[in-house]
């Protein structure tokens, strides 16, 4: 093993390299057992045994070839397989160890650096003692004072005063200023203040010392005092992003935990690949460090092969890795981006690059495009007719998502400007102008990864199709498009985070589909085909979500009640399956079975309102509790795309360190939190209460 650990060959583990030396041993026993045997069989197994002992006896990892990163080691491997083991290990690798004696020089004059450093602060730290002695034996009114030291009153010398706080260092931490610049901005603030520079410890090594213990600290204490009561819904998403250290792209995984009351990121943590294993893997231990693995009840996640697989998917190895049973909470966004991204793929013709071409024409025109000469959708005929009978509740509709702001309620608050511009131009193609409405804001990017500008790209080529040459297949299929996103799809994409109504939505939703085969059969199938693959708020145990939807009829409650008797499935689906020759037949009833119960049991909800009728649930205060309760759980996983865009932020800023690094992605999520905006109220509050 230690010739293998300098060759730099990854190796198996210890118990497998034993059992394959028994294997050995014991084949070499029974030729020994049989040697006096002059068989033709056994004359061969002779001869291919001894043939083997001067190959190599291989203990490398059964991935040695991809964990090894350099390939003259990589070349070593193969050459060493080959028969008669061609190259050998000589007794130094100069280019190792030139690079391994450069690293020890950079350690090492790093460790000098640190010492005179620390001789330095000593040094200030001593008092210089000055002592005040007049001459006994020649004694003049006129005679000079003499000092000498060790007599008469010490004059201390100050040490410099750190004046980088745990507040100060949260501050820079938050808006990226760095530990050079820092230096300035102290040294201005302070001169400013009226206090003397000379005071204070004003150097890159003291501010970048200063800054380490604190976020530290704050970490450490975030992380202790972290203790929710709730059930928790564990969030991740992962992302490519630049290696801190080098220009290799790194796979980050984002952790986060939401419950009543509680959203809270655990870290970012670097992992080897974007494999189901791995991010099961990262999940698990960041769970661990925070010891709130025994408190995750639910899982949220984008709906990717690597997380739904049913062998290698990362739900699947988290809950064997967990020993129990989640209740997955899939991304509605994600399954709902999915569905228009099927929709658009049938109707608008596109190229395979990452560019989508009809934008890229219609972004170079833009210049050229009167801005106020704009058509309503409307004003199309063939628009008009599938938009007259349904228009004032789309048009209330959008008023109301466009009109609430409140930042607690996700089902009506719009946090992005790319979902407020969707809903404005969608009032324009009702025929309608928005409020406050100034003008049609130039077109963005159009990737096709960004599903949202593909909404926004068709409605404003839609309304400036008179200035934009198009073929008669593109305006067709704009037109198709466009009236399926504002009748039916816009609806349920804004209402996608309410969590008591996503079994409500999803079999309307599905029945919306079938009915719309009668309007255009293209578009209703490619939808229809997407959304059977993603019905996981039907199954029998998320169907429960439905009884605290104010929506659902006391009726209908009734069933659902009855329904609860009902036995489940012993292994209830995830996903259901429909037919749709049934489906518009199907009520929420329909799904629910004694399985439903587990949903109740992972909230921690009492069922003791079940036992009075549905009329009387709003004045039980344990079922508007709960009502409360299944209200916050995170149905759609923005929260894990929040974190990947902490660490977007901040993952070349600051530190290169990775401990460090998740160090100031905690702080500045707490410093946002105690700190949402820079008025001077808010600040001041927060000092308030902090004090």
């Amino acid at each position: 093993m230690v010739f293998w650990q300098k060759a730099r060959i990854p190796t198996r583990q210890e118990y497998n390299i034993i059992n394959k030396i028994k294997d050995l041993h014991n084949r070499w026993q029974k030729l020994k057992k049989h040697s006096g045997r002059k068989t033709e069989t056994q004359q061969r197994n002779n001869e291919e045994f001894t043939c083997t002992l001067d190959d190599l006896f291989d203990v490398a990892h059964a991935d040695a070839m991809t964990i090894i990163t350099n390939e003259e080691d990589r070349l070593f491997l193969v050459a060493q397989r080959e028969k008669g083991r061609r190259g050998c290990l000589g007794p130094v690798d100069t280019k190792l160890v030139k690079l391994e004696e450069r690293r020890r020089k950079r350690q090492s004059e790093e460790e000098s650096r640190r010492r005179k450093e620390a001789q330095r602060v000593e040094k200030e730290e001593e008092t210089v003692e000055l002592t005040c002695r007049s001459s006994s034996e020649e004694s003049s009114d006129n005679e000079a004072d003499k000092f000498s030291a060790g007599d008469g009153p010490r004059l201390t010398r100050k040490r410099p005063r750190n004046v980088v706080s745990l507040e100060l260092a949260s501050a820079l931490d938050r808006t990226k200023v760095s530990n050079r610049n820092a230096t300035y901005v102290l040294a201005a603030t302070a001169q400013a203040l009226g206090h003397n520079v000379a005071d204070i410890a004003l150097n890159r090594e003291s501010v970048r010392s200063a800054r380490r213990k604190h976020r530290e600290q704050i970490a450490t204490e975030i992380c202790a005092s972290f203790d929710p009561s709730v059930a928790l819904t564990v969030h991740w998403d992962g992302k490519l992003l630049p290696d801190l250290t080098s220009s290799d792209l790194v796979d980050r995984l984002a952790v986060i935990v939401s419950g009543a009351g509680v959203m809270k990121m655990l870290g970012v943590p670097k992992i080897q690949n974007g494999t189901g294993e791995m991010q099961a893997q990262a999940v698990l231990e960041t769970l661990q460090q925070w010891n709130l693995a025994d408190r995750v009840q639910f899982m949220s996640f984008d709906t990717t092969a690597s997380n739904t697989g049913n062998k290698n998917g990362c739900c699947t190895l988290l809950e064997q890795e967990m020993q129990k049973s989640l209740i997955g909470l899939p991304c509605r966004h994600h399954v709902h981006e999915l569905i228009v991204a099927k929709v658009f793929d049938a109707v608008i013709e596109t190229s395979s690059g990452p560019q989508i071409k009809l934008f890229q024409r219609f972004a170079s025109a833009w210049h050229s495009i009167n801005k106020d000469g704009y058509e309503f959708g409307i004003s199309d005929p063939s628009v008009a007719a599938m938009l007259i009978p349904v228009k004032a509740e789309l048009i209330a509709f959008i008023h109301h998502q466009l009109s609430v702001h409140q930042p607690r309620d996700d089902s009506v608050h719009q946090p992005r400007d790319d979902y407020k511009e969707l809903l404005q131009l969608a009032l324009l193609f009702l025929g309608e102008l928005p409020p406050q409405f100034t003008s049609i804001h130039a077109p963005g990017a159009y990737h096709r990864a960004r599903w949202m500008s593909k909404l926004i790209y068709c409605i404003k080529i839609f309304l400036f199709r008179s200035q934009f040459n198009l073929t008669p297949r593109e305006d067709s299929g704009l037109c198709q498009l466009n009236v399926f996103v504002v009748t039916v799809y816009l609806q349920h994409w804004y209402t996608c985070p309410v969590s008591a109504a996503a079994p409500r939505h999803d079999l309307e939703l599905l029945k919306q589909l079938v009915r719309y085969k009668n309007t255009n059969a293209v578009i209703a199938n490619a939808a229809l085909k997407s959304m059977s693959n993603h019905l996981w708020y039907l199954n029998e145990i998320l169907i429960g979500l439905a009884f605290f939807d104010a929506e659902v009829s006391i009726d209908m409650k009734l069933s659902m009640v009855a329904g609860l008797e009902r036995e489940g499935s012993a292994m209830p689906p995830k996903r259901v399956r429909f037919d749709e020759r049934t489906l518009l037949d199907k009520q929420l009833p329909d799904f629910v079975s004694t399985n439903t119960n587990q949903l109740f049991s992972a909230l921690n909800i009492s069922q003791e309102f079940l036992k009075s009728h549905p009329s009387e649930w709003e004045n039980d205060q344990t079922y508007v509790e709960s009502q409360a309760t299944v209200a916050q759980l995170k149905v759609v996983n923005d929260a894990a795309e929040r974190g990947i865009a902490l660490i977007e932020a901040f993952n070349s800023a600051i530190t290169t360190q990775e401990e460090q690094k998740q160090y100031l992605l905690q702080v500045v999520e707490k410093h946002r939190k105690d700190y949402p905006n820079a008025n001077k109220s808010t600040l001041l509050h927060e000092l308030v209460l902090q004090n």
